[in-house]
């Protein structure tokens, strides 16, 4: 194997994620291609101007969000390389299972790790499953790991996982409400 694709999501779990993705790269002498794939609140556009949280100037959604996912990356490319694993990382724009399949097609992955926060009943009704559109339409192999809630955890449990929620993230939400 060649490369092991890693969707990361920036919740708290994606640490853990990691680690297992250090075990299958080591295993399987693979690259990590860690993605992050992001998906603009309705009615905010890639054009859309967005001041950032810290302040400054108005900068496009897609390029404030491309450089928040890069930052938040940055930590995750150290874990990986101090497990001693060739990583690379992306950030694609669209919505998210569509995009992770079309990564796994583009960079010939032969294997795809992700997390899943397991929800059930109703949160995943109305949330979905990224996890699983991904294991019904992969043309490869995906290793689903289920995450663990642990106490010092600020979401009550992994169902309510805070997911896309960096302040920038939060930043651009809020321009969708207007």
């Amino acid at each position: 194997m060649k490369t092991l694709l890693v969707p990361v999501d920036f919740s708290d779990c994606a640490p853990f994620l990691l680690a297992e993705a250090v075990r299958f790269a080591r295993a399987f002498d693979a690259r990590v291609l860690l993605l992050h794939a992001s998906e603009l609140p309705h009615g905010v556009s890639e054009t859309t101007l967005v001041t950032p949280p810290d302040g400054g100037a108005p900068v496009p959604a897609r390029e404030l969000l491309r450089r928040d996912a890069e930052a938040h990356m940055a930590p995750y490319v150290k874990q990986l390389s101090d497990g001693a694993v060739t990583v690379a990382t992306q950030v694609q724009f669209g919505h998210v299972a569509p995009t992770i399949l079309a990564s796994v097609r583009r960079e010939r992955a032969e294997m795809v790790l992700m997390g899943t926060h397991g929800r059930t009943g109703l949160a995943r009704a109305t949330l979905g499953s990224v996890a699983e559109d991904v294991i019904r339409h992969a043309d490869v192999p995906v290793i689903v790991v289920r995450t663990q809630h642990r106490p010092d955890c600020a979401s009550r449990d992994c169902a309510h996982c805070t997911v896309r929620h960096t302040e920038v993230e939060r930043a651009v939400d809020f321009e969708s409400d207007g």
